[in-house]
């Protein structure tokens, strides 16, 4: 891999995808230096005439290997450059120095050649090298000596062209470093994962991978037939929040034309949504004007919560860019990017028509404030490039050359044309001319008159034709032609071919009314439509024959295309196709095969058999579909959904109840984003935060008793905080399952019945024990409300840390909590009480004598009655008893005493 254009942006290119962190700490201190150094240099330059007779300018090459030491099998960098700068290099233009190689000789003698690579404009290149033994290895780097040229070696653009050492001979140098390679390898660069926890921007700058799950959809040539191609997108209905863009849903009362009647939704040429904008998580819409789908200016929301962040009195720009600048002085992202607002005719490129030179303004996306124009724009064809340039391919017909547009490259832009003023982007305050500002232009000698572009694929190829294709009553034939873009073969004419009209007065054209053509750079097709017949063939890229089709025709309904309707769109080597048949087409482009199809039935709810489908985005392996009206009807249809399906196997994945608008969605950052006429609010649809609790007994509690451990989780999103979602929901919206989402989000959002048997999510507890253990205890789901419990037995006495974890879902991020809980020792078990033995004293028996008794009416005999003399008892040893037996014989003893005393004071009353 060689350097061939500017080292400092490439060097900094490869460190990223290599993750030389270290090396990168390294190579940016060495070009501060060299900066410097090189500025001082070109300070110094005198500004004469050419030098008679030429110099001769000794130069001094470097070279250095790192990291070093470095292990077998890893990618070190190799860094060259000389101490002079190319004395004519200025910006783009002048010249480089060339034929730089590096000869690198292994441990076992072995040699092998690097390059010949191409300085950039101070005087340095670089190259990657992996060792495949272990030792030392050298690298020899050889500057064979230059004459001082005014021109760019590979561009052939002007530099310096009044510098002094123009034709001097800058002589050669050379310069050797070594490398140290062992067996182990070094440790690599750290790398942190992507989140599971709720996120939100900034980004913070070392989580590099995340830029997988950001995105932005910056609208114009940013997104291609609705497609998506970063970030992710929902999984689940889960609702963010919603936001009203003006009254909506049913008016209420009487004298409104019919019972239910609901207010004017724009279907027909006066959406209010238009095309929104999403950029760091802002979002941006216009607003409408009474029945005027615009006129409210345009506000800027937080795409997460929906909290307005800014409101602008003026029209909502077009497009958004990112643009990264890459120079010497300058590198990454132009802060907070640009909003453009333009005066070109949004017609003239859907009918093929010129637009005529416009103006572009752009402003800041995060203020709002103007910042720059640029003005005699040309028109043509938007690609949106690599770096963020907004690119536009411009043929001419007439004068038979085609030029690629570049809206970075006009001069006016930089700070300024020479020395290091030409690497510093300085566009602000300034009103910039731009008709000039092309990257390349070529000529095409062969081209008709009266040709037009088709579609671009960006470096590879141009797809155009001559004429127009043919419609009912035309047989003339049409012609379709390819030009390279290719940096080496840009302009030459790969293939032109003419194709008869299709038979029996068939409309043919790239694509259905209203839209642009489509092709498939993947499996290298283009398409044709035929209107009346609804069928689809695949033609070659590569030389304009046939490959397949015509496709069996499509349901009847899908003659009427595109009103309302985003009819299709070509994404992961698939046509996607539908309409007001309500059935979607999934096609392989490579053959044809139709691969799926899928439907929106009505029932009795509508005049259709199947509810019509617009693709309103695709994005992440997912196609969202919406529906809607040319002029929808009021009040709208009862049961229209929005509609989640896999772009592969067309599975559904989710719905929930929306009634779309031809502004379509957009999608960013994983969140959705559409306009739902059934109330006129927007919706964001996505994963949310969520937040749960646990609780236990805040008492000691003895061991072996049963614990009960419970908490709530709740959805924590921005709309759950809206005024109507505060008041139903004290206690916060519960978290509910994904199965559920729909008739949930419906509830809690769309007014609709609370729906029955609904399952929270699952919450997983674990315990740390007091013997440093951890375990789960159990996994409960938690309820309606919200709230889930469980109850589990404690082994040990200690203090316990108990941790609740929802481990989220397609609707929500984890959360988690902890508590912790005190188990004392268990109560003792009874101890027996033993007396101490007693020796009873021998005590003679008093003589008693017995009561008086009534006689009875028979006289018995007087007696006269012995006194009985008690036997003498032997003493027996107390039994054990326990304290509480010896408390109940006290309480039974001390009842006897009190029945015996109240019959004894009864008798001696009578």
């Amino acid at each position: 891999m060689g350097g061939n254009t500017c080292f400092v942006e490439r060097l900094k290119g490869e460190n990223t995808k290599m993750k030389f962190s270290r090396n990168k700490a390294k190579v940016t201190a060495v070009i501060f230096v060299l900066v410097l150094t090189f500025s001082a240099i070109l300070a110094a330059f005198p500004t004469v005439g050419a030098h008679d007779p030429p110099w001769t300018v000794p130069t001094y090459a470097y070279i250095y290997a790192s990291p070093d030491p470095i292990g077998v099998g890893q990618t070190a960098l190799v860094i060259m450059w000389l101490d002079k700068t190319p004395p004519t290099a200025a910006g783009a233009g002048g010249d480089r120095w060339c034929n730089l190689k590096v000869e690198v000789t292994k441990p076992d003698g072995s040699k092998e050649t690097l390059g010949p690579f191409t300085s950039d404009p101070v005087g340095g290149s670089w190259t990657s090298y992996t060792p495949d033994q272990v030792g030392t290895y050298s690298f020899v780097f050889s500057f064979p000596g230059q004459v001082v040229s005014p021109y760019n070696p590979v561009t052939g653009v002007p530099g310096n062209t009044r510098s002094p050492y123009i034709n001097d001979t800058y002589a050669a140098s050379s310069a050797t470093a070594t490398l140290t390679v062992q067996q182990d390898p070094i440790p690599d660069t750290p790398s942190y994962p992507l989140p599971t926890d709720y996120w939100t921007r900034p980004i913070e700058g070392q989580n590099t991978a995340w830029a997988s799950i950001a995105s932005n959809w910056l609208a114009g040539s940013h997104i291609v037939g609705k497609v998506q191609p970063d970030g992710t997108a929902p999984n689940s209905p889960h609702i963010m929040w919603t936001k009203p863009i003006s009254d909506g849903g049913v008016v209420g009362g009487s004298r409104t034309g019919q019972d239910g009647m609901t207010y004017y939704d724009g279907t027909a040429y006066e959406s209010p949504f238009g095309t929104p904008i999403i950029m760091y998580g802002r979002l941006y819409y216009n607003l409408p004007r009474s029945s005027s789908g615009s006129g409210g200016g345009y506000v800027c929301v937080d795409l997460q919560t929906g909290e307005e962040i800014y409101w602008q009195d003026m029209n909502m720009p077009s497009f958004g860019q990112l643009y990264d600048y890459e120079s010497g002085n300058q590198h990454g992202v132009i802060r907070n990017g640009y909003l453009w607002t333009t005066n070109e005719n949004p017609w003239a490129a859907m009918f093929g028509f010129p637009s005529g030179p416009t103006t572009w303004n752009a402003y800041d996306p995060m203020t709002s404030e103007w910042l720059f124009n640029l003005t005699n724009i040309p028109s043509g064809t938007d690609i949106y490039g690599p770096n963020g340039e907004i690119l536009r391919y411009v043929l001419n017909s007439a004068n038979k050359w085609l030029a690629l547009w570049n809206n970075t490259a006009a001069p006016g832009l930089l700070a300024g044309t020479t020395s290091s003023e030409a690497w510093q982007w300085r566009p602000v305050g300034k009103t910039v001319d731009a008709s000039t500002a092309y990257s390349w232009n070529v000529s095409v000698p062969w081209l008709p008159t009266g040709a037009s572009v088709v579609k671009v694929i960006p470096d590879d190829l141009l797809l155009g034709m001559n004429g127009s294709y043919p419609g009912v009553g035309s047989s003339d034939p049409y012609t379709l032609w390819a030009i390279s873009l290719k940096p080496a073969t840009r302009g030459n004419l790969l293939w032109m071919k003419s194709y008869d009209a299709p038979a029996g007065n068939i409309t043919r054209g790239v694509g259905p009314q209203w839209m642009g053509a489509f092709l498939d750079p993947e499996t290298r097709v283009f398409l044709k439509y035929d209107k009346e017949t609804i069928q689809w063939s695949g033609y070659s890229l590569d030389n304009g024959s046939l490959l397949w089709g015509p496709t069996p025709s499509e349901h009847a309904l899908n003659y009427y295309s595109d009103v309302g309707l985003t009819r299709y769109a070509v994404a992961y080597g698939k046509l996607y196709s539908t309409s007001y048949s309500g059935i979607i087409y999934c096609y392989d482009t490579l053959n044809g095969t139709l691969l799926w199809t899928y439907s929106a039935p009505t029932g009795l709810a509508a005049p259709w058999p199947n509810w019509p489908l617009g693709i309103g985005a695709i994005a992440d392996g997912k196609v969202y579909l919406f529906t809607t009206e040319h002029s929808a009807n009021a009040p709208h249809w009862i049961g229209v959904k929005m509609h989640c399906i896999d772009a592969f196997t067309g599975e559904e994945i989710w719905t929930v109840a929306g009634y779309g608008c031809q502004g379509g969605m957009a999608i960013a950052d994983g969140y959705l984003i559409y306009l739902n006429l059934y109330d006129m609010q927007i919706y964001c649809v996505g994963k949310g935060p969520s937040a749960t609790t646990v609780t236990g007994p805040e008492t000691t509690i003895p061991l072996g008793e049963e614990v009960l451990i419970k908490g709530t989780v709740t959805d924590q999103s921005a709309g759950t905080n809206q005024d109507e979602q505060a008041a139903r929901f004290p206690n916060g919206v519960p978290a509910i399952s994904d199965e559920y989402q729909e008739d949930w989000m419906e509830y809690v959002y769309m007014q609709k019945p609370c729906p029955k048997d609904v399952e929270g999510v699952e919450v997983v507890l674990t315990t740390l024990d007091p013997n440093g253990n951890t375990y789960e205890i159990g996994k409960p789901t938690s309820s309606l409300s919200g709230s889930y419990g469980c109850a589990f037995t404690p082994e040990v006495p200690g203090l316990y840390k108990i941790i609740a974890t929802f481990e989220g879902s397609a609707s929500y991020y984890r959360s988690y909590a902890e508590t912790y809980i005190n188990v004392g020792e268990a109560p003792s078990a009874a101890v027996p009480i033993e007396p101490e033995p007693t020796e009873p004293e021998p005590t003679e028996p008093e003589p008693t004598e017995p009561e008086p008794t009534e006689p009875e009416p028979t006289e018995p005999e007087p007696t006269e009655p012995e006194p009985a003399e008690p036997e003498p008892t032997e003493p027996t040893e107390a039994p054990l008893i326990t304290t509480e037996v010896a408390i109940i014989a006290a309480v039974v003893i001390a009842s006897i005493i009190g029945i015996i005393s109240f019959w004894k004071l009864r008798k001696q009353r009578k």
